[in-house]
């Protein structure tokens, strides 16, 4: 009886083994390996899907707005688009150009500063004739505008391409209004919805379309002279300039010295 018990115990024993053989991988085998294909033909395109709550139109307007932000501001003129204040999209979605002064597009009113000359130094005249006149920015102006601008003119003066406008310059004429309106149809047809097309025209409402090289320093009147400057800083930095040049000889040749 006491040996038929011993055998019971070990039959468990004897299968568990038994199994534990039969799980090893073997090592005797030849493995073919299919090299037909190499990491180049595996496909690793992938659709990005929006996050939960947004669509690609939203994410598509965000990326703009973020390239928009990062570009360096250049002047130019607006891309042109037809001149219809309505736009349809394919769903059959129309978005327009709402009027100014609806509830849509409220109705601007012009800040403008002061007291953007007071400590300013006097502009000073360099040995090869040019006179440098200064740049500072005043705390209410939109940081981003000032430097784009400030820098812009730096430029042109190191390239010998400011002067003091004389009689003959360009004087500001119709283009400015072409270009606030080529640019409204620009808006209008690169939006994907009528809440962004009112956000932009709202942003464009703040800002005056400017000569980014100064018709006082011997600018042209034309819409690649043009970019939109928040009016603030548009109109402060235009003060700056003109107090500065008040001192300095028509004709003379100018260059931009931006003070801290």
């Amino acid at each position: 009886m006491r040996r038929l018990l011993r055998q019971a115990a070990l039959i468990p024993i004897l299968l568990g083994l038994l199994g534990l053989h039969a799980r090893r991988p073997r090592t005797d085998v030849d493995v073919d390996v299919d090299t037909s294909r190499s990491d180049s033909d595996t496909d690793t395109r992938r659709v990005r899907s929006p996050l939960p709550g947004r669509s690609h139109t939203a994410d598509a307007a965000e990326t703009r707005t973020r390239i928009t932000a990062a570009r360096p501001k250049r002047p130019g003129p607006p891309a042109q688009h037809p001149h219809r204040r309505k736009r349809k999209l394919p769903d059959g979605t129309v978005l327009e150009i709402p009027k100014k002064g609806t509830p849509e597009r409220p109705k601007q009113t012009p800040e403008y500063s002061s007291g953007f000359t007071e400590g300013l130094d006097a502009p000073t005249q360099n040995e090869d004739g040019s006179w440098n006149i200064n740049l500072r920015k005043h705390e209410d102006w939109d940081q981003a505008d000032f430097d784009a601008k400030a820098n812009y003119l730096k430029e042109l003066g190191e390239n010998d391409q400011l002067s003091k406008k004389t009689g003959d310059g360009d004087e500001r004429g119709s283009t400015v209004d072409q270009w606030r309106r080529d640019k409204e149809y620009e808006i209008l047809h690169t939006s994907e919805t009528q809440a962004e097309v009112n956000q932009r025209l709202q942003e464009l409402d703040r800002q005056q379309i400017d000569h980014a090289h100064e018709l006082q320093l011997g600018g042209r009147d034309t819409q690649d002279n043009m970019w939109g400057i928040e009016s603030v800083t548009n109109h402060g930095m235009g003060g700056q300039i003109n107090s500065q040049l008040r001192q300095v000889p028509d004709g003379a040749r100018v260059r931009i010295n931006i003070v801290e």
